[in-house]
């Protein structure tokens, strides 16, 4: 028999949250827990649908649901696990969380456990595991197994690993160390428990230094979803000594991977950087995607894209053909327009949307400086050319 509030739930789950916290309810309604599931169910019906999509799942308050894994990334990790280890692998998540990654990481495994230190999120995801038709997956509440003695025995083939990237006031946290679990300290635990580690990290962490604090780090995924930089994961293998392979990719609105660009560092910049020689109307304009931003891969995407760019600090590339390809955004130029007041007097108070790349103003600020309001088809964008000039470029989406 459906209760009042499970009625009530189904009843609302589209409605304002904000709203229906405010207004009066039906008698026997347990409103807080009502307004969790409806705004657990709104944030799932966009970042995990294939949970939103199953009656009977269990949301756990906001501060784990910001911090999940959007489906289609952990859908792309799991193919990636998959290509690593084929099917009846044993895994295992030492940081558990909602059970987004586990749930889909180990959709071929053989054996998968689940460890998480918060009793009510252990609680859940047994619950969600079964719905979803998952009842195998193991769920510890605790640390990970034991990491206790000299010699931890090998337990498995892979371990996930997902740090808290706040601190106990909500700060983020800028220094793999400063995460919780320490995965700095617990590597050498780790690698003696299985044979591959993946490690999921911010963004905002900066690559190089990670790469200096673990070992045996075979690759890196930098992952975008729609043009936002979501995570950079790292594949440790305790038998690996070679150069770190950082791979870039970008996931669509529908889950589908753009081209990935892959190379190491060092094979990256020994490859030419090749400098356009000038602008023209009707030229293209290509801007990659945040994860391209992140990797740092720019020799190499303008070897596999056939372009060049536009300036060796402006990470704007640069084509005479149309690159629908292209990993990110594309543009065509309209004109380059001085950055004097002669050339950017017709640019006052029109509708455009403004963005700056090596320039010497804000976005903002340029905005302000010509007036413009926000929107439209038109695109301006400050930036240095090769040259050293300052230009913006006058451009339509592709």
């Amino acid at each position: 028999m459906v209760s009042e509030t499970e009625s009530y739930i189904r009843e609302h789950r589209t409605d304002d949250v904000r709203r229906l916290a405010l207004s009066s309810h039906p008698a026997g309604v347990d409103m807080q827990y009502a307004l969790t599931q409806i705004s657990g169910w709104q944030v799932a019906r966009t970042k995990v649908p294939l949970w939103a999509q199953a009656d009977g799942i269990i949301y756990p308050r906001h501060l784990s649901l910001e911090q999940c894994t959007s489906q289609y990334v952990a859908q792309y990790k799991a193919g990636f696990v998959e290509n690593l280890l084929g099917s009846g692998f044993s895994m295992a998540d030492f940081t558990g969380g909602m059970g987004i990654d586990c749930f889909f990481i180990s959709r071929n495994a053989g054996r998968t456990v689940y460890c998480e230190i918060q009793p009510e999120l252990c609680e859940l995801a047994r619950r969600n595991f079964a719905v979803l038709g998952r009842p195998d997956i193991e769920v510890i509440n605790g640390d990970s197994p034991s990491l206790s003695g000299d010699s931890p025995r090998r337990m498995f083939d892979l371990i996930y690993l997902d740090p808290a990237r706040r601190d106990d006031s909500g700060r983020k946290l800028v220094s793999i160390s400063d995460c919780r679990p320490d995965a700095v300290a617990m590597q050498e635990d780790l690698k003696a428990m299985a044979r591959y580690v993946m490690v999921k990290l911010s963004p905002m962490l900066d690559m190089k230094r990670a790469l200096s604090e673990m070992k045996n780090v075979r690759q890196v995924l930098v992952i975008s979803l729609e043009g936002e930089c979501k995570e950079m994961t790292l594949l440790i293998d305790r038998g690996f000594s070679g150069e770190t392979v950082i791979s870039a990719i970008d996931i669509d609105r529908y889950g589908k991977p753009g081209m990935m660009i892959s190379s190491t560092h060092g094979m990256d910049i020994s490859l030419p950087l090749p400098i356009t020689d000038g602008l023209s109307p009707g030229d293209f304009i290509c801007e990659p995607h945040a994860a391209l931003m992140k990797s740092g891969l720019f020799r190499t995407l303008a070897k596999e894209t056939g372009t060049s760019i536009l300036h060796p600090d402006t990470h704007l590339f640069h084509s005479r053909e149309i690159r629908p390809d292209f990993p990110g955004r594309v543009f065509r130029l309209v004109q380059a327009i001085p950055f004097d007041k002669r050339g950017t007097a017709p640019l006052l108070k029109c509708r455009a949307n403004v963005s700056v790349r090596n320039f010497p103003l804000s976005a903002t600020q340029l905005q302000q400086k010509l007036k413009t309001s926000d929107g439209g088809s038109r695109y301006l964008c400050g930036c240095t050319t090769a040259d050293g000039s300052k230009v913006i470029l006058d451009m339509e989406r592709i």
